[in-house]
């Protein structure tokens, strides 16, 4: 008797190393994007807010540090992350990267459902008020005991750090992923060959090698 499925393709099931591998690379992923929101982000919009603004302006900015950041905060997470994505890419095509943006997403998503709101309210206004409308009015402060005193009884600096902690992984994770997507997806010549001249090596020199 022969098999009913014999001369047909069998499907080959998916190795657990394979799928433990693509997972470890998607958390490592997901962490960049994480990690450049609380730091690259703000460095980034420091360096914006201490040297280009003054030199735009020509005089000192006018108003506070952490009002800018929040009012500018998706150039300042979605572009760095961006060429993050886009470096990291050239040198390692890793296409789990491109859906690195569903966790902060599903984050998100979760927070704006759950945002608390009266019945007078709408929902949708209130919790979109606070997740996305910008109209900071945050003052200066001195030193880390005035921002943690700050943040509490000012509304525009508590909603602002929510923007920080849950909108700005996703636009982060948005430029990660898209910055991921191009090189897979189109060719830049000469741009292609600049940062892959950057790309770190973990081989060691060969004595032909050593200038």
């Amino acid at each position: 008797m022969v098999p009913a499925d014999e001369g047909e393709p069998r499907a080959v099931p998916a190795k657990p190393t394979g799928i433990l591998r693509q997972g470890v690379r998607f958390g490592l992923h997901l962490l960049a994007v994480y990690l450049i929101v609380q730091f690259l982000t703000m460095w980034v919009a420091g360096r914006v807010y201490d040297v280009v603004l003054p030199f735009v302006q020509q005089h000192q900015p006018t108003v506070s540090w952490f009002q800018f950041v929040f009012s500018h905060l998706f150039a300042f997470s979605f572009f760095p992350s961006l060429a993050v994505g886009f470096m990291y890419s050239e040198w390692f095509r890793h296409r789990v990267a491109l859906f690195v943006w569903i966790v902060p997403v599903v984050v998100l998503a979760y927070k704006f459902a759950t945002f608390p709101s009266s019945l007078f309210q709408n929902h949708f206004a209130v919790a979109f008020h606070e997740y996305f409308a910008r109209g900071f009015m945050i003052p200066e402060f001195h030193s880390y005991r005035e921002l943690f005193e700050l943040v509490a009884p000012n509304p525009d600096a508590r909603r602002g750090m929510e923007q920080l902690h849950y909108t700005a992984p996703v636009y982060a994770a948005i430029g990660y992923s898209l910055g991921a997507w191009l090189p897979i997806r189109f060719s830049f010549p000469k741009l292609d060959a600049a940062v892959q001249s950057l790309k770190p090596s973990w081989r060691p020199a060969t004595r032909n090698e050593v200038p």
